[in-house]
């Protein structure tokens, strides 16, 4: 406010005085450089032609290879869990308790060339040779099993102090110490894939 004109845009008021521009009633304040822009508004989601989403499929426990390369195991068979392994191994003592150990034997002769003993008949495990990955016979299943692997593993779960027994925990393909002596795998087998059960007339 003055008494006189400053510079360009002063203007005078009712009263006499001369005003600033900015103080003109019609004075526009420009915009300011840290003005916000305002937001601009949302736009409607319209669906598109999307293909249907693919469910993952339900969890299937991971069963270790004991086809190795280039080999396949028959529809149905897969690898003895660790936790039946061992619990065939408690059933397979049992029985030979039962049975007085005479039992046992004339029954695991009598099955032994269909790559099983009483215990893994019962709960439908079965041996198969690496090699064939077909069920082992009954010399590989009393020589090398039951005589050399056997007096390998007796003494390897002595000097362990009994830690071999659960192998088959850690091991890549499920093995013990009786399988990596004779070159076998332990599989699941509950529908007799390689048809061993005796055809009866």
């Amino acid at each position: 406010m003055s008494d006189v004109q400053q510079g360009p845009g002063w203007w005078q008021a009712s009263d006499g005085r001369w005003y600033a521009p900015e103080q003109h009633p019609d004075h526009q304040r420009p915009a300011s450089a840290d003005a916000v822009a305002p937001m601009a508004a949302p736009q409607a989601f319209t669906p598109t032609s999307m293909p249907p989403a693919t469910l993952a499929a339900p969890y299937a426990p991971v069963v270790h290879d004991v086809a190795g390369a280039g080999a396949s195991l028959p529809p149905g068979v897969t690898a003895a869990r660790p936790m039946g392994r061992l619990g065939a191994n408690l059933l397979e003592s049992l029985l030979v308790m039962v049975t007085l150990g005479i039992g046992w034997i004339i029954w695991a002769a009598i099955i032994g060339g269909t790559g099983q003993t009483p215990a893994k008949k019962i709960i439908g495990h079965r041996v198969i040779v690496a090699d064939t990955m077909r069920p082992a016979g009954l010399g590989r299943m009393f020589w090398m099993r039951g005589l050399v692997a056997g007096f390998v593993a007796g003494l390897a779960i002595t000097l362990t102090l009994g830690i071999l027994l659960f192998m088959p925990f850690w091991d890549r393909r499920n093995q013990n110490v009786w399988d990596k002596v004779s070159s076998c795998y332990v599989v699941k087998d509950p529908n007799d894939a390689w048809s061993t059960k005796p055809h009866l007339a």
